[in-house]
């Protein structure tokens, strides 16, 4: 039952990143924290995360076109955040860790409800503090897309930019992640079944959100995705409190 959970989850959160940029980690993370420890959970998901990503800007048959002025200063100070994460990581029991990502995908969701406003170009120490956020959440919750999401989509980019520089974001912050979590990929077990499977749910997954972007309503989509964030924060939040409490 766990590796179906795993695959199904994996599918349905690539279908709904591969529509929007923007999901993945939020979804899938939650489900991985009830069946793994934690630093498993933050393993797989970035691996997954990079998987996805790299077949949502090569795996298309198009030309990508994030916003390198946006993405490379947040990949810059992502670095040491991530440094951060991993410290945070690993001092924190794993039911503090399940409250921690509710909070923050249920924060995200709430955020995504207000009306978006553009907030204009801002300056390089913006970006750089947005970075290192991101970084840490990368390595410590593995949810890092939502800060990011909110920042791009306030720059007047078009879907499709926003939507390749969020993939080319969390690509680079996989690749970040994975390598900062190397003092502890020794405490990470992994079911090659269950890797494999959820694998072959990414790979689906996409599949159907990349033929669905181009039909995308922002409206409708928008309601839908705030649903799927608060429900996804509040199963992991609840997991938390639930073992806190026992």
């Amino acid at each position: 039952m766990t590796i179906e959970l795993v695959a199904v989850t994996a599918l349905f959160a690539a279908a709904v990143q591969a529509l929007a940029g923007i999901g993945f980690a939020l979804i899938l993370t939650p489900v991985l924290f009830l069946v793994m420890t934690p630093a498993s959970a933050i393993v797989t998901a970035t691996v997954l995360g990079i998987l996805l990503n790299l077949l949502i800007l090569f795996g298309e048959l198009r030309r990508p076109q994030p916003a390198w002025s946006e993405v490379l200063p947040v990949l810059a100070a992502a670095v040491p955040g991530a440094v951060g994460g991993v410290v945070l990581l690993a001092e924190l029991r794993k039911p503090v860790l399940q409250v921690i990502v509710g909070v923050s995908v249920i924060a995200a969701g709430l955020l995504r409800t207000r009306p978006t406003r553009r907030v204009g170009r801002g300056g390089t120490g913006r970006r750089l503090a947005l970075g290192a956020t991101i970084g840490a959440l990368s390595t410590s919750t593995g949810i890092n897309g939502p800060p990011l999401a909110l920042w791009l989509s306030a720059q007047g980019l078009s879907p499709a930019r926003v939507r390749d520089s969020l993939g080319a974001a969390l690509l680079g912050l996989g690749v970040i992640a994975v390598l900062a979590v190397v003092p502890i990929l020794h405490t990470a077990r992994f079911g090659a079944v269950t890797l494999a499977a959820a694998a072959a749910g990414v790979i689906a997954g996409h599949a159907i959100g990349s033929r669905l972007f181009p039909r995308l309503r922002h409206g409708w989509y928008e309601s839908v995705l705030v649903v799927v964030i608060l429900a996804s924060g509040a199963a992991s939040l609840y997991a938390g409190l639930t073992s806190l409490a026992g």
